[in-house]
């Protein structure tokens, strides 16, 4: 089974970044919540109102899910206004994930 890692880089308005990152935030957790979705993290960047998204899902059909329910349509409905200009966003099909084995900080020799 091949999952679904997605990373958006967001461009919001300066005046407008704490509303995007509130709007950010809701549909992370409303996400955490879905079936199929392994983690969905939210990150603020040092330049005001960049952000950076990355999420993933166990599959495609979970990533449409997602796609598909009401707190993403909810976030459609409402980001435009706050975004200075479209975001960039790449999904990556994984077809396999290695966890290094001592992670504090890992040794490249360690990944299992």
């Amino acid at each position: 089974m091949t999952s679904r890692l997605l990373i958006s880089e967001m461009h919001g308005l300066a005046g407008r970044a704490d509303e995007l990152e509130r709007l950010l935030d809701d549909l992370a957790d409303a996400g955490r919540a879905e079936n199929g979705c392994l983690m969905f993290s939210i990150l603020r960047r040092q330049e005001l109102g960049e952000f950076v998204v990355i999420a993933h899902w166990r599959d495609e059909a979970a990533l449409r899910e997602h796609h598909q329910a009401a707190p993403y349509a909810r976030y459609r409905a409402a980001v435009g206004e706050l975004l200075a200009r479209p975001s960039d966003v790449t999904i990556h099909r994984v077809a396999e994930t290695i966890h290094a084995l001592d992670p504090n900080p890992p040794d490249p020799g360690l990944f299992g």
